[in-house]
């Protein structure tokens, strides 16, 4: 590829083409009577579990099939799911994919035509790689429903689906379907001989149009938005840990007026959600501080155009004085 003879030029070390990526089939289950019992169970997994869906559902519309199944049986593989004797679980394809989708993301947007700005890149980058969208997307293909998850977990995603959306920036969808997504980047990755436009190609048309329209309408950061809306007088505190639930908290404070509070599995999460809820709270202050201006303007403009004593007023609707929006109101 031209971008590994360019990093060779510059004197990097890169994979050369004889680096295989590690075989996710484990043969200590093959026995000197049944040399090839691995091959024999993952089958059986295979069919069991119709993988062969899913991979029409992950291939479509490019028909793209995995040469060797045990990867994507792998990247489904939760580490408590202990009846899966023949592949590992997904943590090391999760790590590989997690590189290779923020890789491609970024490329993606570092070469769209509009030429973002570094601020607009780091919010979009932000916006489109991150657990919730990953554990969304994952949802949204099913593949919860082949992923080899403890009970508990199925609980939780079952849950997210009934979610309402009013509560969404205190969701937290479950960490574990945002790694099997990136597992099955990293699974792609391999199986197609870490072959990064085979990868993105599958993973763009899964991803699609959540790229176009967060392109189209560039999100911002609710802590840098908030942090530019009050510039000097935002603080956020440190996190605190609650020992009962396993999350952090995290308080906003702005001008020592407003408190703000909110919580999440990480820093990162607590104070997202601590902004935004207090973006929203500013957003409806903004609000009912441009009605009651806009309540004012048009007293002031009913007040000008009272008639004076003695003269006929062009608007006969106003005749008899000026009556402020609150005795219109009254009178309704």
């Amino acid at each position: 590829m031209m971008s590994l003879q360019v990093m060779k030029w510059l004197g990097l070390k890169v994979l050369t083409d004889d680096v295989q990526g590690a075989e996710p089939l484990l043969g200590f289950v093959n026995t000197p009577e049944c040399p090839d019992m691995a091959h024999r169970l993952l089958e059986d997994m295979w069919q069991q579990f119709n993988f062969s869906l899913l991979e029409e559902k992950i291939g479509t519309p490019y028909r793209y099939r995995f040469n060797n199944k045990a990867y994507l049986v792998q990247a489904f593989t939760h580490a408590s799911y202990f009846k899966n004797r023949i592949t590992g679980c997904y943590q090391r394809l999760e790590f590989l994919g997690d590189a290779v989708l923020d890789y491609m993301i970024t490329r993606y947007l570092f070469e769209d035509e509009r030429q973002y700005s570094p601020g607009v890149l780091t919010d979009l980058r932000s916006a489109l790689v991150n657990n919730t969208i990953f554990a969304s997307l994952a949802v949204k293909y099913d593949f919860h429903k082949v992923g080899r998850l403890a009970p508990w977990l199925m609980y939780m995603v079952t849950t997210e689906e009934e979610i309402d959306e009013g509560q969404e920036e205190d969701i937290e969808v479950p960490k574990a379907m945002s790694d099997i997504f990136e597992s099955v980047a990293g699974a792609v990755y391999l199986d197609a001989n870490r072959d990064l436009d085979i990868v993105w190609r599958v993973f763009f048309n899964l991803m699609r149009q959540t790229i176009e329209e967060c392109c189209a309408y560039p999100p911002r950061s609710p802590i840098r938005e908030l942090m530019e809306l009050e510039p000097g007088k935002t603080r956020f505190s440190k996190m605190e840990r609650i020992i009962e639930s396993g999350k952090v908290r995290v308080t906003v404070d702005i001008g020592n007026k407003m408190k703000f509070t909110g919580m999440g599995r990480n820093y990162r999460i607590a104070k997202t959600t601590a902004a935004k809820r207090a973006l929203k709270y500013v957003a409806v202050v903004i609000v009912v501080i441009f009605d009651f201006i806009d309540n004012q303007f048009v007293t002031i403009v009913m007040w000008q155009n009272t008639p004076k004593v003695g003269t006929s007023s062009p608007h006969p609707a106003l005749d008899g004085g000026c009556r402020t929006i609150r005795e219109l109101s009254s009178h309704q």
